[in-house]
């Protein structure tokens, strides 16, 4: 129980903060004292002293910072790489000590993490609860070009990536070794939250746990005692930072990948959980809008439960006698699924129901990746790329295996649906009930004959329209006023990356771009298919 004796910490200084974040400042005063009376009255006293401590520091600092945040700023620095949107881009600024949003319709090149942006903004309410408070809508004025080792390994790294793998592999490659996701459009950035992907996509614990195993499997090789092991992991953790960035993503990572770290090598001088309250409190402590982001909040969550959730899950599925491997992964992706599915639920009301089934195909691909392409962002420092080509031509099969398995699964009628949280507890509920109760083949069996049975499709199959009534424009922004009648809407232009599924107007008209995307096909129902089956 000694690695538990922090959770009531962790768990308040989050309670608290977010509370606070939310104005309700009285009520986190009355949450404090009624936690505190609790835990005295249940003859607790050294949790109680140490909950009410952190409680009213987070509480105290949270406000602090609420009070002395101003409403609007006019310069920032970027914190982390601009998100493209429906009508342009999200730029969160850092002023002040503070992040504040802005969106804005166009965005200069040249601005990434690290650039220091001037902005005309108009500032309202956010609807999400922050220090600042507040959410901006502007444009850019003037700008400073990123800077920093971060930035220039990236650009670096980045440049080659393009030159030496194929469409499939770019937008992987750079998210999954750097957390550098500019090469990735909105289309494949929801291919990776359909299926569950999203953390593979960009840097992720995972990410760091593979990272800093490596390095304490390269010690134990080289028989150096256990407090060099931890020296060598330290640096290595404090090294992947600084190469990657100090983004609020790569700092969560960070502390994930500690405590799967710790996990892996079964630490009994720093237990996982004990780790992890540690990195929350210091994080959320370090900056209290952690406390209310769903990223914060996903990685926490799933962590703690690939800990705690994992020996146990992988102990009931061992009546399958599948390879080892395999059903460790499989307990792996479950215990992280039933604790993140909920929250992906109440942030964006629809689950993933093939991420378990993902995650565990893609699973033996993620280290490869993670250890060569380190590797080889390193080797693209050099003046010459062919070192670098050579790694990346052999970590693109595992990245085409990952969004071709993606592509795949999202393809399904029932990859997504719609849900509560409520609804995700109440069926894992009865999903874990099967697993611990001893029947896991049976548990599996009627899963995989409801996804079968949803996934089929029994309605007539539509037939292909032969297109008459066709609008040709040179470019998207030529698309105005579509004559009355129109059955598909053909661009000329040829420039950007292929798209990854099909594209049509609000009103529901194909959108088709021949020379970019090649032939494809729109059937009676609306839906398009093209012929080399990207969708």
């Amino acid at each position: 129980m000694r690695e538990l004796r922090l959770v009531p910490s962790a768990l308040m200084v989050w309670a608290v903060t977010l509370t606070v974040l939310l104005g309700q400042l009285p009520l986190a005063v009355i949450l404090l004292v009624g936690v505190l009376t609790a835990l005295v009255v249940c003859k607790q006293f050294g949790q109680s002293l140490m909950v009410f401590v952190l409680g009213i520091i987070s509480l105290l600092v949270t406000w602090l910072r609420m009070r002395r945040a101003p409403e609007e700023i006019a310069v920032g620095t970027v914190t982390m790489s601009p998100t493209e949107t429906e009508t342009g881009y999200l730029v969160r600024l850092s002023a002040e000590r503070n992040t504040y949003p802005v969106f804005v319709e166009e965005l200069p090149e040249g601005i990434d993490t690290g650039s220091v942006v001037e902005i005309d903004a108009r500032w309202s309410d956010s609807d999400l609860p922050s220090v600042a408070g507040v959410i901006g809508n502007g444009e850019v004025v003037s700008y400073t070009e990123a800077a920093g080792i971060a930035v220039h390994v990236s650009a670096n790294f980045r440049e080659v990536v393009q030159e030496s793998v194929g469409e499939a592999s770019q937008g992987l490659i750079p998210g999954m070794v750097l957390g550098d996701t500019s090469l990735q459009d909105t289309a494949q950035q929801e291919l990776f939250i359909d299926t569950g992907l999203s953390h593979l996509s960009a840097v992720s614990g995972a990410n760091v746990a593979i990272v800093l195993t490596a390095f304490f499997l390269l010690c134990r090789w080289m028989s150096l005692g256990p407090r060099v092991q931890a020296v060598v992991a330290g640096l290595a953790l404090w090294g992947f930072i600084i190469l990657v960035g100090t983004e609020p993503s790569v700092l969560r990572a960070g502390v994930a990948g500690v405590v799967g770290l710790l996990a892996v090598v079964n630490s009994s001088r720093a237990e996982p959980l004990h780790s992890l309250c540690l990195g929350i409190i210091g994080l959320i402590m370090w900056d209290s809008d952690m406390a209310a982001s769903f990223g914060f909040a996903l990685s926490a969550a799933a962590t703690a439960s690939i800990v705690v959730l994992t020996p146990m899950l992988h102990r009931v599925l061992t009546p399958l006698k599948w390879p080892d491997i395999v059903s460790r992964a499989l307990a792996v992706a479950i215990a992280a699924d039933l604790a993140t599915m909920p929250i992906v639920a109440l942030m964006a009301g629809e689950v993933s129901l093939v991420s378990v089934l993902v995650n565990v195909l893609v699973a033996p691909a993620s280290a490869p990746i993670t250890v060569v392409g380190l590797i080889a962002a390193g080797l693209a420092q050099l003046p010459f790329d062919l070192p670098a080509a050579l790694l990346l031509k052999v970590v693109e099969p595992f990245t085409w295996w990952i969004y071709h398995i993606a592509a795949g699964a999202q393809e399904l009628p029932i990859s997504v649906i719609e849900a509560t949280p409520w609804a995700v507890l109440l069926a894992y509920g009865w999903i874990v009930a099967g697993l611990v109760c001893g029947h896991p083949r049976k548990t599996l069996g009627i899963l995989a004959v409801l996804m079968v049975w949803g996934a089929t499709d029994f309605s007539p199959k539509p037939d292909p329209v032969e297109l008459t009534q066709v609008h040709t424009v040179n470019r998207d922004d030529d698309i105005a006023e579509v004559p009355a009648d129109t059955q598909a809407i053909v661009v000329l232009d040829s420039a950007g990356q292929k798209s990854s599924r099909p594209v049509q107007t609000p009103e529901g008209i194909p959108v088709l771009y021949p020379n970019r995307d090649g032939e494809v096909t729109v059937y009676s129902d609306g839906t398009q298919h093209a012929a080399d089956g990207r969708f």
